[in-house]
Order: structure tokens, then C-alpha cells, then sequence
């Protein structure tokens, strides 16, 4: 009798244990009104990007596939106070396109840490050239990936992102979106300076913000403008503001490369700082892991994780409206080492000069004879060359519950690991059901012994 009574206190430990282990379930949904902050995501590198003449690396290298890093990742952004990572997306194409299993991956993994994912349409690609191309990959998003527990939801509202969407006009979107989401059952977020997209889209974002010395005036004349639209036309669009720690793209070997010191956080804090001023509805920062132009937060070896606290500080703060009018700067770590600044750091590219007036007009924005406005320029850098990557057929799509959100709702199963330990070193052991569960078969099978 007192072996039994242990066995089943055994078995009632170990379920116990197994449950402090659960996946934890990402929320299916925000509501409008709630400030999120999201994250650009790249999920395209591999060891011939860590190659490059990169002023900063991550603290161990990766390939963008690796389900561990993509792991890591998904936990740092929990860490750092982010809601969604806004993964750029050349779309459903398998062949040669590695953001779309690379998709899948972080999907599942946000689902099991608690945050959420989103993609970005990205147009500058050689995938989404055609719209009949964007019209497909749009169609396969809204049954498939958005579909998913963790895909990033405001009102139920699946929200998907657009890079360079000017490739088309304003009249190919309005057709596009008639055919895609007539009843407009997704957000979607335009980038760039081109209001009249905004007849089509849901929101606007600027990509990057770091062609100026004072990011914060930037966002507050933007945020501005936007709710000018809004009141003009009758209509509620979404005001995205992009934050960045700083920029360098010196490393791409481009003719108009230029650096944006970080200045100890002070740059990101004025950032952040303009992002409330403007009443933004959402943050998103301008990027989780952009190595080539160095607007990254991750991780790396000159900044160890002091941009993962930073950000979860400045998060919390614009989410309770806590953010002071002056920016306290706040020292990097010690060990940094300082910044190289280009001698071109202080020239501004012509196409991205910002009138010194502290007003903006819409009038003045939308004219011909307009004085040179902020464009997505410095750009991100997209794949320089996409890598053959051919996903055998048990990776094909698969379909989510339609039920988005059901408890009943599991896992996606993620795929085996395809490539070798980075750097040779292993993945970090887990903390796993199955040596729990093993001790509790053995102490039901002992139980039925004993009957």
C-alpha cells in the first residue's frame, strides 16, 4: 500500500512537471485601441552573410533556417517587450524562397513563447513582381499563415504589412484588394510617403526615419499628417511610427552609404520619444535583425543585450504613455567599441532631405514642385542572391484551423533541423515532457503490477 500511495505521488509530480513546461499560447487577437509594438524581422541569412566587412555580429552566427536560432530569437523579442516580429515575406513560392518555410518555423515558435507574427509584403524581391503574382501570394496568406493561432490579429483582423507597394497604383491595389479582401477582414499597412495609398490601405509606416538628425520632429509631423487625412477624408487610418537604434549601411558597398550614430541609446530614446508625441497607434522598430545596415536590436558582440532592455524599458513606457519630453541618454556597455563614422555620415541623400520648417502641410507633400520629402530610402536590403533551396514534399503547405483561436488548436510539428550546429556548437538542452512522463509510465505500469 505505501508503494502504491508513493507511485501515484510520483505520477501527480511529474504531471505537474510537465505542465510548468506547456507551450504557452500566443493571444489570439488585440483589440483597436491597444499600442503594440512590432518588430521588422529577416529570416534570409546564412554563413556567407556573417562574411561581409559587418561592423557588428550576432553573439553566435546563424543560419536564418535553424529552427534553435529562429528559437532564440522569438524569446529575445519577449524579452525586449515586442508583440509581433513582422517577418519580411517574398511570398508562398518553396523553390529558391526561404522566407516561406522560415515563416512556418517562427510562427510556431511565437505560439509556443506567447508573442505573435506578421508578415511584411515585400516587393522588392523577384518573386511578387506581377499582380497576378500578388494577388496569389495574398489569396494563399489570408487562407493559410493568417489562419494561424499566432499570426498577428487586431479585432479579429489579420494584419499584413507592405514593403515598396508604389510598384503598383493606387488602382491596381483597389482591384487587387476587391478580389483579395472585398470586405476589408485584414489591415493593411502601406509604406512610404504616398498618401493617396491610403484609399486603399489601412495604415501607414515610414521604413526608415534615420536620413534625419531629429527623428522625433519627423514621426510628431507624420503622425500629424496622417490624422489630417483622416479628418479630411472621414476615415480612421492606422499612424505606425518607426523606431531605429541608428543606422550604418557602409558594409553594403553602396555609392550613398552613410552611418547614423546610436549615440549611447540617445537616438533610439528620440525615436521612441516622437513615436508617443505623435499619438501613434503602433511602434514598430526598425529591426529586430537588419545586420547589413545596422539597424539591428538583437543580440551582438558590440552591443551585447543592452538594445533588448532598452527596448523593453522605452516598450513599456510608450505603452503607458510614460515617456518623458527630454530623453535621458543611457551609456552603452563599457565594452563597446566606439563607433566609426563615415565621413559621409553627415550628408543627407538629396531624395531624402527634410524641409527645416517645423510644419507639414499636406498640400505641400502631395504637389509636384514639393520640397524633397522622406522617402523609404536608405533601403533595406533585401537577398542579394536568392540560394537554391528546394523543400522536399513533406514540407509542403499545410492548412490551419479555420476556427482561429480554438482550444482545441495544436502545434504545428516543426521540421527536423537541416543544417549542422552553428559554429559547432550544439543547441542549449530543454527543459522537456519526456523524461517526466517516462518516470509516470513507469509508475503506472508498477501500479498494474501490483493488481
Amino acid at each position: 500500500m505505501g508503494r502504491r500511495r508513493y507511485c501515484l505521488l510520483s505520477l501527480l509530480l511529474c504531471l505537474l512537471l510537465v505542465g510548468r513546461h506547456a507551450p504557452v499560447r500566443a493571444q489570439d487577437s488585440t483589440q483597436s485601441g491597444e499600442r503594440l509594438v512590432l518588430a521588422f524581422y529577416y529570416a534570409w541569412f546564412d554563413m556567407l552573410t556573417w562574411e561581409k566587412p559587418l561592423l557588428d555580429k550576432p553573439l553566435q552566427l546563424y543560419h536564418s533556417s535553424d529552427v534553435y536560432a529562429i528559437q532564440q530569437h522569438v524569446l529575445a523579442a519577449r524579452e525586449a517587450g515586442i508583440d509581433a516580429l513582422v517577418q519580411a515575406w517574398y511570398g508562398p513560392d518553396m523553390t529558391n524562397n526561404q522566407t516561406e518555410p522560415n515563416f512556418r518555423i517562427l510562427l510556431d515558435q511565437a505560439q509556443i513563447q506567447g508573442i505573435r507574427a506578421a508578415v511584411s509584403v515585400d516587393m522588392g524581391g523577384p518573386f511578387l513582381q506581377s499582380e497576378d503574382a500578388v494577388l496569389t501570394a495574398l489569396q494563399t496568406l489570408r487562407d493559410g499563415r493568417a489562419q494561424h493561432p499566432a499570426y498577428l490579429r487586431v479585432d479579429g483582423r489579420p494584419v499584413v504589412f507592405f514593403w515598396r507597394q508604389e510598384q503598383f497604383s493606387v488602382a491596381t491595389w483597389q482591384a487587387i484588394r476587391a478580389q483579395v479582401d472585398p470586405e476589408r477582414q485584414m489591415v493593411w499597412i502601406a509604406e512610404g510617403v504616398q498618401l493617396d495609398y491610403l484609399e486603399v490601405f489601412d495604415g501607414l509606416y515610414l521604413y526608415s526615419v534615420a536620413w534625419s538628425a531629429t527623428p522625433a520632429a519627423v514621426l510628431v509631423r507624420w503622425g500629424a499628417t496622417v490624422e489630417r487625412w483622416n479628418a479630411q477624408h472621414n476615415a480612421t487610418r492606422y499612424w505606425v511610427a518607426t523606431v531605429m537604434p541608428g543606422y550604418d549601411d557602409s558594409a553594403t558597398g553602396r555609392p550613398d552609404a552613410f552611418v547614423r550614430p546610436r549615440e549611447g541609446g540617445a537616438y533610439y530614446r528620440a525615436c521612441w520619444q516622437g513615436a508617443a508625441q505623435s499619438d501613434a497607434d503602433w511602434v514598430v522598430i526598425t529591426s529586430f535583425n537588419e545586420w547589413l545596415e545596422g539597424t539591428h536590436i538583437e543580440p551582438s558582440t558590440l552591443y551585447g543585450d543592452f538594445y533588448i532592455g532598452l527596448t523593453a524599458e522605452l516598450a513599456a513606457d510608450y505603452r503607458s504613455a510614460r515617456i518623458a519630453a527630454e530623453p535621458t541618454p543611457t551609456p552603452e556597455p563599457p565594452t563597446a567599441t566606439p563607433e566609426i563614422v563615415a565621413p559621409t555620415a553627415t550628408i543627407t541623400p538629396t531624395a531624402t532631405s527634410v524641409p527645416a520648417t517645423p510644419t507639414l502641410t499636406v498640400t505641400v507633400e502631395l504637389t509636384s514642385t514639393a520640397t524633397p520629402t522622406p522617402t523609404a530610402t536608405p533601403f533595406r536590403l533585401s537577398t542579394p542572391t536568392p540560394r537554391v533551396v528546394v523543400i522536399p514534399p513533406a514540407a509542403s503547405p499545410t492548412a490551419y484551423p479555420a476556427a482561429v483561436g480554438a482550444s482545441s488548436a495544436t502545434l504545428t510539428p516543426l521540421p527536423p533541423r537541416t543544417f549542422v550546429p552553428v559554429e559547432g556548437v550544439p543547441p542549449k538542452p530543454t527543459c522537456g515532457s519526456a523524461p517526466a512522463l517516462l518516470l509516470a509510465l513507469i509508475c503506472v505500469v508498477a501500479l498494474l503490477r501490483r493488481r
